[in-house]
């Protein structure tokens, strides 16, 4: 009888969803939120768990975002225009990749959902409905993103799942997965559009000495 009275869950359509982020994506700026980050890995069948925060802006030029990972394993990603990096503490080493020709892409993928249109979307994405699913307490619509560059979908993100909550414009969850099966998660709380934040919340700070290493 419970089950019979439970309200069914219900999926906006893909229009009002899209709607939403199109009026969200006009009043972007940034956005601050805590996180929580699992990545699977298909061939092992396991999976890791990350908590931390994350900051991303828009700039002249791009974004930019900072996320800072908690304990026992501490590290810092910084995220600009062609350039990423990746500092880790306990060695006192960063990391310190070109994006080249991907970094268009690596702009959307960062701010996927965050102050992007639904024509943005469109351009580089097919677009489903999946349907209604709760991210916790939450009631939201999950939506499908599958790229389209053929060379997209075979060496880097085969699929994208985006969970868009009930009245709102931007993702509370996001699932990227790679054509291996491999997959992360990443479940957004706490968070906050436009916010009030100083500017080295948004950029890396390296200590002195640091050690600078640039991987091929």
């Amino acid at each position: 009888m419970a089950l019979l009275l439970a309200p069914a869950l219900r999926a906006d359509s893909l229009e009002d969803v899209l709607a939403r982020m199109d009026r969200a994506a006009a009043e972007f700026k940034s956005f601050s939120a805590k996180l929580k980050r699992v990545d699977f890995t298909a061939v092992l069948n396991e999976s890791t768990e990350l908590t931390g925060e994350v900051a991303m802006r828009r700039v002249k030029g791009g974004n930019q975002a900072l996320t800072k990972f908690d304990p026992p394993e501490p590290h810092e990603i910084y995220f600009a225009g062609r350039t990423m990096k990746r500092y880790y503490p306990k060695a006192n080493t960063v990391e310190i990749y070109d994006a080249g020709k991907l970094s268009a892409t690596a702009d959307q993928m960062m701010l996927l959902g965050f102050g992007i249109s639904s024509g943005e979307l469109r351009k580089n994405y097919d677009l489903k409905l999946v349907g209604a699913e709760n991210v916790g307490p939450t009631h939201a619509t999950r939506i499908e993103l599958t790229p389209k560059s053929a060379e997209m979908r075979q060496k880097y993100v085969s699929k994208i799942d985006l969970w868009i909550p009930d009245g709102q414009g931007n993702p509370i969850q996001e699932k990227v997965i790679s054509p291996s099966k491999n997959y992360f998660l990443v479940t957004y709380s706490d968070l906050k559009v436009n916010p009030s934040l100083p500017d080295s919340a948004y950029t890396l700070k390296l200590p002195p000495g640091v050690k600078e290493l640039r991987p091929q």
